[in-house]
């Protein structure tokens, strides 16, 4: 049986790793990343390991992927030998860079299958006409998702990404 957390930190700590599949990073990522946004001062690797009572070298490979995804940065502490980390603390900056990296992990690639189908489709039978069709509809409707990640990700929701995100919504309908 598992005990459950009381602590607000650690309530906050085991909540956050819960959610990060949906994120696109793993429990462990997501975990670390909570556990340095709420520290008030930057961590070493051995700090998070005995707090999320995992192993030094599961932290150390964690860390590595979340400063990949710009998310915690490497802290440097005059007079200290260790490496201190600490969390990217803009909630929507976090945000947009996890939604990138899950664009790029999920929406690109199919995009791409599409783009690559859609130049290869010939128009010689009805099968093809219909493969052709659908291919189009899905094309449009990546585009429409494609167009509201930019709209969100960009450094500001302007009024041009939002009309553009307008013209395509109207243009499904």
């Amino acid at each position: 049986m598992t005990r459950r957390a009381t602590e607000p930190l650690d309530i906050f700590i085991e909540g956050w790793g819960g959610l990060g599949q949906a994120w696109g990073i793993s429990k462990m990522m997501a975990e670390i990343y909570a556990l340095l946004y709420m520290s008030s001062s930057p961590l070493t690797l051995e700090e998070m390991s005995s707090k999320l009572k995992t192993s030094r070298s599961n932290i150390s490979l964690n860390v590595r992927g979340l400063l990949d995804l710009g998310v915690v940065q490497k802290e440097i502490i005059r007079g200290e030998r260790k490496d201190y980390y600490s969390a990217e603390d803009d909630i929507a900056k976090v945000a947009k860079l996890l939604a990138l990296a899950k664009k790029r992990k999920e929406l690109d690639p199919a995009m791409e299958v599409v783009a690559r189908a859609l130049e290869a489709a010939e128009t010689e039978s009805d099968e093809a006409e219909f493969i052709t069709q659908r291919l189009e509809e899905l094309n449009r409707h990546m585009g429409f998702v494609n167009a509201i990640f930019h709209a969100f990700v960009g450094s500001e929701i302007d009024a041009a990404g939002l009309a553009e995100v307008v013209k395509i919504k109207e243009s499904h309908s």
